[in-house]
């Protein structure tokens, strides 16, 4: 940017690919059977998914606002270090264990056992575009089905399982 706005040539190398080719070759290659067994995997895990109903503290309005809050706090380190040790052990990603963990939370105030959560995905699975500027963040849909038997421990695999196989479909675009 500083090269850029001092007219100067930029000291960046020149990128084997553009978003455009990206955007092209993810059109050509998205067609056909491929196309059709993802589409026909987001229509299984969507099919039927119930919106999540969570108790209010108060009556809502009629009329929609944009008006909400925010609460900081800060989680110790000792409880961080804690929640990696068991991330390996169980051989599951930190963003997996906390995942499972929200899903408790969402699963306690709800009382559903079906629990819907979307989640970005930055998309840059392929090398090429690791240097690329341009939108490449989808949404995924991880639906995972909870019951007051689960271990947590049971429920961290089936997060992984359910996180792995909406991975291996994340070339639709939500």
């Amino acid at each position: 940017y500083q090269a850029f706005a001092q007219g100067q040539i930029s000291p960046l190398p020149e990128l084997p690919i553009q978003y455009t080719d990206f955007a092209q070759w993810q059109r050509e290659w998205m067609q056909g059977e491929r196309l059709s067994s993802q589409i026909d995997y987001w229509r299984q895990q969507l099919a039927g998914a119930p919106p999540l109903q969570l108790p209010t503290d108060r009556p809502r309005s009629a009329q929609t606002t944009l008006a909400g809050a925010r609460l900081n706090f800060t989680i110790p380190k000792t409880v961080g270090d804690e929640v990696k040790l068991l991330s390996d052990r169980e051989g599951v990603t930190l963003f997996m264990t906390l995942l499972a963990a929200f899903k408790v939370l969402l699963y306690r105030y709800a009382q559903q056992r079906d629990i819907v959560v979307g989640t970005a995905i930055a998309n840059r699975h392929h090398a090429e575009t690791e240097n690329l500027i341009g939108f490449f963040l989808n949404i995924l849909v991880l639906r995972t089905g909870l019951s007051a038997e689960l271990t947590f421990r049971d429920l961290l695999l089936r997060v992984k399982e359910v996180a792995l196989a909406a991975y291996e479909h994340q070339d639709v675009p939500f």
